[in-house]
């Protein structure tokens, strides 16, 4: 009796491990979506720059945030220095980090192209990691990457809907065009006045006139209404850069040109940067047409992320030429961390990008983003980087 007893035991023991085992299966196969904003336990933490051209700027404090709210919800140590859009500045504020012992890493948007190279060769001199966004430091073999959107691309897309909108006017594409170049000493607005070149070029009846303000509203104004006022028709006015911008669009406004879409005497208004001010107000009431918007919050986010990677596992973490890079692919969004902003950016309208070979004419290797076109349709989306500048008055550096 009392071994059938054992017996019987013994074999609900058996059975209970089974039915124990086989329910722990399945619990382990049910997988957790981790939070975009939590760091690892055994993640190392680093102490990373972020440098940008001017802080206090309504573009560069969101370009400045999407990196630094990534890197700070993941624990790492960020410092922010202020260019005053001054290069030489930039340089010494370089060369000051490269002697800081702590300092990792460091994620420049290059002024002025090769006038930083001094300050960055320090940095690589001294051992830290570096990364471009935004725009290129001319042949740069120093940095392990480069963050942008296509400057050429996003401007042609610009030009064709420009060229569509003619044809739906004329039956053809034909028109008259003013086209802002911006300051071609920059190369990255040179690039986006190519991309406007290059489509009008194909069509004999698209004449434009090209204006070069430095990237100052103040010169836009001035040359724009100048040729509103002696040109006999305009039927466009193009910008490759945000400051240029609002300026032919006050232009357009004080020399009573400004109408609508919609109304017949409505001039197509398209330029680069969405801008709480000036702006967005006028896509939102129909004088601008449409903005080609950079992803904002997601070049320094993707540096970050990257920046990181390569510090825990080398060259072998970084991208490879011909890669395409996805949101699932990276770990970038973070949640504002402001009261009332309970979404997180960046949004996924940088992807998918590629990564483009650039060793040759940079020295590294470029992940080339998208870029969104904006009208009175979305110009109000929160995640927008010109919506969130609206709403933060300290951005913490």
């Amino acid at each position: 009796m009392k071994r059938k007893y054992l017996f019987e035991m013994g074999a609900c023991l058996i059975v209970s491990v089974m039915v124990l085992s086989m329910l722990s299966g399945c619990i382990s196969e049910e997988k957790e979506t981790p939070a975009p904003t939590t760091a690892a336990p055994e993640e190392k933490h680093y102490k990373i720059g972020i440098m940008p051209f001017h802080t206090g700027c309504m573009w560069f404090d969101p370009f400045t945030a999407g990196g630094y709210w990534w890197l700070e919800a993941h624990g790492h140590e960020v410092i922010v220095e202020n260019a005053e859009w001054d290069s030489q500045k930039m340089n010494t504020i370089l060369m000051t980090w490269a002697r800081d012992p702590d300092l990792d890493g460091v994620i420049i948007a290059a002024l002025g192209g090769q006038e930083v190279i001094t300050g960055i060769r320090a940095l690589k001199d001294a051992g830290k990691v570096i990364i471009l966004t935004n725009n290129d430091a001319g042949y740069c073999p120093e940095a392990v990457l480069e963050v942008k959107f296509d400057s050429y691309g996003a401007n042609k897309d610009a030009a064709e809907r420009i060229v569509e909108m003619l044809i739906d006017k004329y039956g053809e594409p034909k028109g008259t065009i003013i086209l802002g170049c911006g300051d071609i000493r920059t190369t990255e607005q040179v690039i986006r006045a190519d991309g406007y070149r290059d489509v009008f070029d194909q069509y004999p009846n698209i004449v434009y006139h090209e204006i070069e303000t430095r990237m100052t509203a103040e010169q836009a104004i001035t040359k724009t209404s100048d040729l509103l006022r002696t040109l006999p028709n305009v039927d466009a006015v193009v910008s490759v850069g945000m400051l240029e911008f609002m300026g032919m669009i006050n232009a357009l406004e004080r020399e009573g040109k400004a109408f609508p879409v919609g109304d017949p005497n409505h001039i197509i208004c398209v330029g680069m940067d969405t801008c709480p001010s000036i702006i967005n107000p006028a896509v939102k009431s129909g004088i601008v047409d449409f903005v080609v918007d950079q992803p904002v919050l997601a070049y320094n986010a993707l540096a970050a992320y990257y920046m990181i990677e390569y510090l825990n596992k080398g060259e072998s973490a970084l991208p490879k030429a011909g890669d395409i890079i996805t949101p699932v692919d990276v770990n970038i969004k973070v949640k504002p961390p402001y009261e009332g902003m309970d979404f997180y950016i960046p949004s996924d309208a940088w992807a998918p990008a590629e990564v483009v070979d650039t060793m040759e004419k940079y020295g590294h290797l470029w992940i080339k983003t998208q870029h969104k076109i904006i009208d009175a349709s979305n110009v109000d989306d929160p995640t927008l980087w010109s919506v969130i500048t609206e709403k933060i008055t300290d951005w913490g550096w």
